[in-house]
Parts: C-alpha cells; sequence; structure tokens
C-alpha cells in the first residue's frame, strides 16, 4: 500500500486532510530560486496492513523523533490512512480527524499534558521511558463502520487491476469498475456464470438478480463511449460511495461461496 497514492487518489478538497495536499505533494522536491522545484528525494511511504500503519504511527510518537520533511509527511498520510479506515485513538479520539499542521503539537505537547494530567510525571517532568510506555499504550480501533475486505480479496484486486493496483489506492471510478470486473472474474467459470446458493448467507437480500442489475449499472465505469461518460457523469459522489459500499458487501458473499464450493 502506497500511503502517498491512497491519499491522492481518495482526498477531496473539502476534506480537513487536504491542507496537508501541497507538503504531500513536494515531499521530495526543493526549490531553487533560479529553475523552480526539483525532485532531490525518492522518499517512499508503503505499508502492507493497518497494523503496521499503526505500528509506524507510534514509532512516530516517540520521544526522540525528530520531524523533518519526511517524518512529518508519515504522520500526515497515516493520520488520513486511519482515519479514512475508520480508526479512532481511545485517548485522542479527534486526533486522526484533525492532526496538527505540526506533528510536535501532537507528539511532544498534547501527549506530555495528559501524562501530567494522569499523574505519571515526575513534578512535571515527563520521562522519556514514561511517554514510551504512555504511546506504546495508546488504544487504536475501528470506531466507525468500514468494510474490512480481508487479504484475499484485496490480492484478486491487485491481480486484476491492469496497473496491479490495491483496492484503496484507485479512484471513486475504477473502485466502481474493478468490483464489477472481479465479480465477474469469480462468477464465471468455463465461459459460464455459476449460481451460487446467495440465501446461505444473505437470506434473499442478495440474490441473482440484484448481482445481474448491479453488474448492469457498472457497466458504464467499465467502458469509454461517451453514452458511458455521459451516464456515470449522472452519478453523485454520494451515490457512487452508497454503490462502493453495496458492491463490496455483493463481493464478499460470492467470495465466500465461490471458495466453499472449491
Amino acid at each position: 500500500m502506497d500511503l502517498r497514492e491512497f491519499y491522492f487518489q481518495n482526498v477531496k478538497q473539502d476534506d480537513y486532510h487536504f491542507v496537508f495536499f501541497e507538503a504531500i505533494k513536494n515531499v521530495n522536491t526543493t526549490y531553487n530560486i533560479f529553475s523552480g522545484y526539483e525532485e532531490v528525494n525518492n522518499y517512499q511511504f508503503e505499508v502492507f496492513y493497518a497494523e503496521e500503519a499503526i505500528s509506524k504511527f507510534k514509532e512516530l510518537c516517540q520521544p526522540e523523533v525528530y520531524f523533518d520533511k519526511e517524518k512529518t509527511c508519515w504522520f500526515y498520510l497515516i493520520t488520513y490512512y486511519l482515519f479514512y479506515l475508520g480508526y479512532e485513538i481511545k485517548e485522542f479520539p479527534r486526533l486522526f480527524a484533525r492532526p496538527p499542521k505540526d506533528p510536535s503539537d501532537f507528539v511532544y505537547k498534547e501527549i506530555r499534558n495528559r501524562i501530567i494530567a494522569n499523574g505519571d510525571d515526575d513534578n512535571e517532568t515527563v520521562r522519556y521511558a514514561t511517554r514510551r510506555v504512555f504511546v506504546e499504550n495508546l488504544t487504536i480501533t475501528i470506531t466507525s463502520t468500514h468494510i474490512d475486505l480481508g487479504n484475499a480479496i484485496e490480492e484478486k484486486f491487485v491481480e486484476i487491476s491492469n496497473r496491479s493496483a490495491s483496492f484503496n489506492c484507485m479512484s471513486t471510478d475504477e473502485k466502481l469498475a474493478e468490483i464489477a470486473n472481479l465479480i465477474e472474474n469469480l462468477l464465471k467459470k468455463n465461459g459460464k456464470f455459476i449460481t451460487p446458493d446467495y440465501s446461505t448467507i444473505c437470506f434473499e437480500y442478495i440474490n441473482d438478480e440484484t448481482i445481474k442489475a448491479y453488474r448492469k449499472q457498472m457497466h458504464c465505469f467499465r467502458h469509454s463511449a461517451e453514452e458511458a461518460i455521459v451516464e456515470r457523469q449522472s452519478i453523485s459522489e454520494k451515490q457512487k460511495a452508497f454503490l462502493i459500499d453495496y458492491g463490496l458487501t455483493i463481493l464478499k458473499v460470492v467470495h465466500e461461496l465461490v471458495c466453499e464450493c472449491k
């Protein structure tokens, strides 16, 4: 998971986290008065799963950390990624939603003040060892609705993607196209569509007809004809968000049933 690409694909101008856009965009560049911006660094911001992002976040909160350009960008990207996935810090519930522009305001000030408030200081001196223990014990959990795809489906998305992209690094329209593609990939065997018994998992809420209807509506995201472009432009961002969530629910059901059939 390239967190920088994930940010660019998902952040919107009216999001709070958009305030970090220019810093993230220019993290690998420096400004020269004669030639303008030049790329001089090759910082990479990659994690495999949310658990690794959480570990990296706690690493950034250690007392010895100095927030240079690279580490500041890590802080922006991880807080956005964990916020997007629905994670929250129990002790600082607003941190992922509205991280400070200067990470030190949280790492050095807010954490220190909380330790003092808890009475774990030494005459208002907060020892490094105390801070390390406090950071390690931060409670970071998912609190908002989030559809967890699981590693097997994540790997399938990378496999079918023309650019080997993970699902969360796709644009909204690309996500809808690839959900439809993956549903077809799982259901089409030897040139024919199979019909698993959906009622064993989801009663009658999802069936062969609802899946056909969903796939038909997704055709406009899979094709580039003029009428397809017009059709997908007529769908609002809120409607697309619903279609993504609904499609992922269908996909999880199909994947589980197809795997059971093997």
